[in-house]
């Protein structure tokens, strides 16, 4: 099985809850959170805007990239499945001593499948994307 994991994410914040109850699990308020966070990055890729898809990355991530076209060009380099995808559906919310990782089941226009894993952290109240693991499911395809 082939695997693409890649450690530069696609990012995007949102002001949010604690990510974590007292048993370890993600919040009610985090998972909406992060999803709407996802839904929204998903909605910039779409209309290929690289400035707000870039806009909510983490510090880290955002320094790696001069401007919005440069991390557009980056997604469109190594995670193409998420430019303009047939359906997303969220999976499961897991916790993890960096903060929520969030599972994406992706169908890319070419209707391969896809399972992404984005992971979080949480910086001055906001909510980052900090990486995107990309996984295409062999021998998979959505007619």
């Amino acid at each position: 099985m082939r695997r693409l994991r890649l450690a530069i994410p696609i990012a995007l914040g949102l002001f949010a809850a604690p990510a974590l109850a007292a048993d370890g699990d993600v919040d009610e308020a985090t998972k909406a959170a992060i999803q709407h966070i996802i839904t929204g990055q998903l909605d910039a890729l779409e209309h290929e805007d690289g400035d707000k898809a870039e806009s909510f990355a983490a510090d880290g991530i955002r320094q790696k990239f001069p401007n919005g076209p440069a991390f557009l060009a980056m997604v469109h380099q190594h995670y193409a499945a998420l430019i303009h995808p047939k359906r997303t559906t969220f999976g499961a919310v897991d916790a993890s001593p960096h903060g929520p990782l969030q599972t994406v089941t992706v169908v890319a226009a070419d209707g391969t499948i896809w399972t992404a894993i984005y992971s979080f952290e949480q910086t001055g109240g906001a909510w980052r994307i900090t990486g995107c693991s990309l996984r295409k499911i062999e021998g998979e395809q959505e007619i």
